[in-house]
């Protein structure tokens, strides 16, 4: 799109600099993640090209001994070697839910002339052909969301665990089906039974319970995350029974893989690991198929981060929980695998 609304930044460090995705051809508006304090440009910050500095106090940021802490509180987040070393001590990543960091984040507007040249979602919709034939009938359609924490919901800012704050915006399960029902005029029944902290073996263990009693046309499997040392090999086999299973219960339920965000790059290999592979696998058992498709939230995210954003600016708990911004970098992604060329902003 050419208008980009509330892409989310935060600064640690007085001096730090942050990164939009693209240039600003003009920028619309900065406000405070909450929406509701407008900051002006030559007073409260400054704009070069892509870069967004503040310039007083208004904007709030991190200071780093508070961001980089040298104790941790109630989850171990080990900072990795590059940040101990810069410190020439260990150090441990800040964590929080609700608005520890939501309320020192910044949304800007605006518009810009750039080109998009990173990963597009791939269009599955001809191996989801069920379920899109219904939405575009606009017949009666269930879907169900199965996954972790990433899945619930966990840190939307219309959420508990995001605070309940402005500006109240829902996860990205109800983001897909609002949109749905008011492009197709579907009625469209949302069933999610994620459970926060869930493992993919979780997911295989309770597929029948959460999954097949409850007959969707749909289902989004979406585990990962909390499988940091899982072996590629035992998580691709893990999948693809619970593909299997749902098939002989179900075999006109179509499935949606949705490989997960990245956790924090800043955290060690303890919270850093097979998460940023499990996509391929994903894509991998996809090939295997005729009704299974994948939406890779992780080449889309490590493509903006390759291309200047930090993990910092898409987080709205530190280490593995989507902010507002990326909860639609969610929401967008499985739309345009699901609805291919239908799908539209």
């Amino acid at each position: 799109s050419e208008k980009i609304v509330n892409e989310t930044l935060m600064f640690v460090g007085e001096q730090d600099v942050g990164v939009l995705l693209y240039k600003p051809k003009q920028i619309l508006s900065v406000r405070n993640y909450f929406l509701d304090t407008l900051y002006q440009e030559g007073v409260d910050y400054t704009q070069d090209g892509k870069k967004i500095a503040r310039l007083n106090d208004k904007i709030p940021y991190w200071k780093e001994e508070d961001y980089y802490t040298q104790t941790f509180v109630q989850y171990r987040i080990g900072a990795n070697k590059e940040i101990c070393q810069r410190f020439g001590e260990e150090r441990f990543l800040k964590y929080g839910e609700g608005d520890t960091f939501t309320k020192k984040q910044l949304a800007v507007s605006y518009v810009h002339d750039d080109v998009w040249d990173g990963p597009i979602p791939f269009d599955y919709s001809d191996k989801l052909a069920k379920v899109v034939c219904k939405l575009k009938a606009g017949e009666h359609c269930k879907f169900l969301f199965y996954g972790d924490s990433i899945s619930t919901g966990c840190n939307a800012s219309g959420t508990p665990q995001g605070g309940n704050t402005a500006p109240y915006m829902p996860p990205f399960p109800v983001l897909i089906c609002d949109y749905l029902q008011d492009k197709y005029g579907a009625k469209i029944e949302l069933v999610n039974t994620s459970v926060g902290g869930m493992s993919t073996k979780w997911g295989l263990d309770n597929i029948d319970e959460r999954v097949i009693a409850h007959a969707p046309d749909i289902v989004f499997i979406a585990f990962g995350m909390n499988d940091p040392a899982t072996p590629r090999a035992q998580y691709r086999e893990m999948v693809k029974e619970m593909i299997d299973k749902v098939h002989t219960a179900l075999p006109n339920t179509e499935i949606m893989l949705v490989s997960s965000i990245l956790p924090n790059n800043e955290a060690d290999e303890t919270w850093f690991a097979n998460q940023r592979f499990f996509h391929e696998d994903l894509s991998e058992i996809e090939k295997e198929y005729t009704f299974v498709g994948v939406a890779n939230i992780t080449v889309m995210q490590a493509y903006m981060m390759e291309k200047g954003k930090r993990y910092r600016d898409m987080t709205a708990n530190n280490i593995n929980h989507p902010n507002d911004f990326a909860q639609r970098l969610y929401a967008q992604v499985i739309l345009a695998a699901l609805l291919g060329k239908d799908f539209d902003l």
